[in-house]
């Protein structure tokens, strides 16, 4: 399921907050840049992209994790 949302924090603290929430799940990090974050397990995925519009865009598609991506995102919304 794919799901988005807007922040005002700067890409690298919602890469940064993303991988502290995510990690307590016991999701790896697969891949890392600037503007990407995904994270795995054996139970699914997180892929984060990044774009910047009026704010920070999050763009995030998850299989296994729907429950928990909502919940992230409202945290940082």
């Amino acid at each position: 399921m794919r799901y988005g949302a807007t922040t005002r924090l700067s890409p690298e603290r919602a890469i940064e907050k993303a991988k502290e929430y995510f990690k307590k799940l016991e999701l790896t990090v697969q891949e890392e840049s600037a503007r990407h974050l995904l994270l795995r397990s054996a139970a699914g995925f997180v892929d984060m992209t990044i774009s910047m519009g009026e704010g920070t865009d999050l763009d995030i598609d998850t299989k296994g994790f729907d429950k928990q991506v909502k919940e992230f995102l409202q945290r940082v919304g």
